[in-house]
C-alpha cells in the first residue's frame, strides 16, 4: 500500500493522478495506491483512477473513517486477514 497525500485549494487533476499511477506500481511495487485530497477530485481525475483503480479518498471517506468506520470498508478493499 502506498499514500500520496494532497492539500490543494482546489480539486487534484487527472494530471497528477496520472503522475501518481506511473510511480505507484511501477516504482514502488504498490497493490494498493491511494491518493488522498482534502478538496476532492475533478471528473476526469475519478475516471482515471477507476480506469486504472487506483483508490481515491477525499472529505467524505475521511469523515467516515474517523467517526469509527473501519478503513477498509470506507474503501471499498477487501481485508487480507
Amino acid at each position: 500500500m502506498i499514500l500520496q497525500c494532497k492539500q490543494y485549494s482546489s480539486p487534484v487533476g487527472s494530471g497528477h493522478v496520472q503522475q501518481f499511477n506511473g510511480a505507484a506500481r511501477p516504482h514502488h511495487g504498490s497493490d494498493v495506491p491511494i491518493m488522498i485530497a482534502l478538496n476532492g477530485f475533478t471528473q476526469p481525475a475519478m475516471d482515471f483512477a477507476r480506469r486504472h483503480a487506483l483508490v481515491l479518498v477525499s472529505r467524505p471517506e475521511l469523515n467516515l473513517w474517523a467517526h469509527g468506520q473501519h478503513l477498509y470498508d470506507v474503501l471499498g478493499i477487501e481485508s487480507a486477514a
